[in-house]
């Protein structure tokens, strides 16, 4: 409908609104209460633990690097330290840096208001069990590291992981958030121009086989008197139905539900000024079932009326090319 309305948007309005200054939930706020649970029961339960290797410098443990110590230290001429792995046992896991960082992203989510009270000392009493463990960002993918946890917790652990993976976008479901909420460009267009335009657009590339032209009567050019004896009350149709200088008849476009008295007289004066045998007013339907077109009535100089509801959400070529053959139907030869 913009395209063919020549819409040109320099009388578009943008508007940037924000999931944080409405009253509904935004997105990421019910991801958080959903990584909440599954983090509750996770601290609960008990973080994961487990065995893990790690370098070491320093004097003999097993299990000894022989390369990297020969580089190391005996080519330096140190004979008393040595380079080696060791095996750790504690939370230091991979799955836990990843735990760390989606908690350390979901408090800056959250609100600072008493709503979000319990969340927040949830999130700090889990940072402080994960103190040690360095925070590490989640990569696609890497819920899977849910699955080398203990099975009593893994459940859990697959939960959180997967709420984090949708909030950063890594699924089929995710949301693209900023720490104090998505702004969103809207925008507000005047539906009033716009349907005219479209209207009177869609009769005058249906009507230009019947060599008959529409012209917009809100232009200067266009326009004629109201009155035959002065030029004080211009008479300003949106569509002016005609062939060659000969009027056929004349179209009121109203973006509105219902055409009141005011617009009944408009069109029957603008019918009269220009001696047009039929006047149209064309507006939206409420409905598919309300849409097409109705008489109205005639009066005494012969000129008769009719009212055409346009369909406008459903098919809207269908209903352009329904327009077009009862406005024509209706138009003398």
């Amino acid at each position: 409908m913009l395209a063919l309305a020549d819409e040109n948007y320099d009388r578009v309005l943008p508007i940037l609104r924000s999931y944080e200054r409405t009253n509904a939930s935004p997105p990421h706020h019910m991801l958080a209460r959903g990584f909440c649970h599954y983090l509750r029961l996770i601290v609960d339960l008990g973080l994961a633990r487990g065995y893990y290797r790690e370098p070491y410098t320093g004097f003999f443990k097993p299990k000894v690097e022989f390369g990297t110590t020969v580089a190391r230290h005996l080519a330096r001429g140190d004979e008393l330290n040595v380079a080696g792995a060791v095996f750790a046992f504690s939370a230091n896991l991979p799955v836990n840096a990843v735990l760390k960082s989606a908690c350390m992203d979901f408090l800056r989510l959250i609100p600072r208001d008493q709503k979000w009270s319990i969340e927040r000392r949830l999130f700090l009493e889990a940072l402080n069990a994960l103190y040690r463990v360095p925070a590490a960002p989640m990569r696609f993918g890497e819920q899977v590291l849910a699955e080398g946890v203990p099975r009593w917790i893994r459940d859990h652990y697959r939960g959180a992981l997967t709420v984090y993976a949708m909030l950063l976008g890594y699924t089929q479901v995710g949301f693209g958030y900023d720490a104090q909420g998505s702004e969103m460009p809207s925008f507000l267009f005047s539906l009033d121009d716009i349907f005219e335009s479209f209207v009177r657009n869609t009769l005058r590339d249906g009507l230009r086989e019947a060599h008959i032209s529409v012209v917009d009567g809100n232009k200067k050019k266009h326009q004629r008197p109201l009155f035959r004896d002065n030029k004080v009350f211009p008479i300003k149709p949106d569509a002016i139905m005609r062939r060659d200088k000969k009027v056929l008849g004349i179209g009121e476009v109203k973006y509105k539900p219902k055409i009141d008295e005011s617009d009944r007289y408009q069109v029957i004066s603008h019918a009269v000024s220009l001696e047009a045998p039929v006047a149209f007013w064309i507006s939206p339907a409420l409905s598919a079932a309300q849409a097409g077109m109705n008489y109205v009535g005639a009066i005494s100089t012969g000129t008769k009326f009719h009212h055409y509801r346009l369909d406008i959400s459903g098919d809207i070529d269908a209903s352009r090319q329904d327009m077009v053959e009862k406005i024509s139907a209706l138009l003398p030869t």
